[in-house]
């Protein structure tokens, strides 16, 4: 009986293990989820391994990436173009047929190295824009707190704020003009992106879109009521102060989403008392998502994984993700109010390369453009639960290994 039990449990193991897993051990996505929908305008995205001096990014795991967030979104943000982030996340819309627009992040230091860190970048999107085209890209986001972060105690409007906000917009004009000597044929959006108290006139009056960081934890707000106040802020901060600008900028909410833990007890809870939990990520969700889709609020959900690098800060800071690092989604339901795309793709169109079928395929060898979404869904989703269930099977035989012993 127990080598036949653990033979039982190797052989799932194995077979598990190459059939739903990459080298790295993260998930390997074959098919679509049916725990996934189409319910957020965007979302912030940074692939593993992208933070200087510890490049680790591959191009397997941001594929992954990749096709899980097309069945989320049709909309991401990056944060910076180090590492290959940029090539990744395009070689990857193309690998895969994913409907995706990308707001392409460049960061700015606020050391003296500044200049090389944006010229390291630049060249790293302008190569991707010969390479890739210009179809996929939703704006190039020159920032992300510059300048919360070089006024810090401070304010958008005293002598340190006035000054980076000088410094920011230079960069945005640079990133403008040399958009303007690829001599492209379409108009590619520039802005920035911070903290939702930064907005200023003169900021707004300088950028094509102005992406505004919206906190409800950050505000010490009850995640009951953490909706209704990033509805209000977002207007009243950013949306009004910006109304007057001459050039109408487009304006987003950049960040906005509910941390599920904390690595110290003394962070648990934010200023209202309200808790870091799995709770408070599905009430906001619940009460944010689909308003804000049917308002027509543009915003990007804070974030798709939990950033394991991000431990250094200790508190809330990794665990913001609706997916664990290893692509597994966390105990949450998404909403059920789909968005449009920019692009008017679907879901049905993603490539699935690892298994070399299509979201939209069936056993005829139909054609994705004549297959219904409701039959890709099921057919690719019936992989899906057969991996579920021998994860289950697994499980169960794993524990029946232990209770014996």
């Amino acid at each position: 009986m127990w080598a036949s039990l653990f033979s039982l449990v190797f052989i799932l193991t194995t077979f598990t293990a190459s059939a739903t897993t990459l080298s790295d051990g993260s998930i390997q996505v074959t098919a679509l989820n049916p725990n996934l929908t189409r319910s957020f305008h965007g979302i912030a995205y940074s692939a593993s391994g992208v933070t200087l001096p510890d490049c680790g990014a591959t191009q397997e795991a941001v594929t992954n990436d990749v096709l899980l967030l097309a069945q989320l979104t049709p909309r991401i943000r990056t944060y910076a173009s180090d590492c290959n982030q940029t090539l990744y996340v395009f070689e990857a819309i193309r690998q895969t047929n994913a409907d995706l627009m990308v707001w392409i992040g460049i960061y700015l230091s606020t050391g003296t190295d500044i200049d090389t860190v944006y010229e390291r970048q630049w060249t790293a999107i302008e190569s991707v824009i010969n390479e890739y085209g210009t179809k996929n890209i939703g704006g190039i986001t020159v920032g992300n707190e510059f300048l919360l972060l070089s006024y810090g105690d401070g304010t958008a409007t005293d002598a340190t704020g006035v000054a980076a906000r000088t410094t920011l917009l230079s960069y945005v004009t640079k990133a403008k003009a040399a958009l303007s000597a690829l001599d492209l044929n379409v108009t590619i959006p520039v802005g920035t992106s911070d903290a939702g108290s930064a907005a200023t006139l003169a900021l707004c009056e300088g950028v094509d879109y102005f992406q505004a960081n919206v906190h409800p934890w950050f505000g010490s707000v009850d995640y009951s009521d953490a909706a209704a106040w990033t509805f209000n802020f977002f207007e009243e901060f950013d949306v009004e102060v910006c109304a007057s600008a001459s050039n109408n900028p487009t304006m987003y909410i950049a960040e906005t989403g509910w941390p599920t833990s904390s690595d110290n007890a003394s962070d648990a809870t934010n200023g209202a008392g309200s808790p870091a939990s799995i709770v408070g990520l599905q009430t906001f969700m619940d009460e944010f998502n689909c308003q804000a889709n049917a308002n027509n609020t543009e915003y990007f959900f804070f974030e798709f994984k939990d950033e394991t690098w991000k431990e250094i800060y200790g508190g809330v800071e990794p665990h913001w993700g609706l997916f664990y690092p290893n692509r597994t989604l966390k105990a949450i339901t998404i909403p059920e109010c789909e968005v449009s795309s920019p692009l008017n793709g679907t879901v049905a169109q993603l490539v699935f390369p690892s298994s070399g079928s299509t979201a939209a395929q069936t056993s005829s060898g139909a054609s994705p453009s004549s297959t219904s979404s409701t039959d890709a869904s099921s057919a690719s989703r019936s992989g899906t639960q057969l991996g579920a269930g021998l994860s289950t099977v697994l499980s169960l035989s794993m524990g029946l290994a232990t209770l014996l012993l």
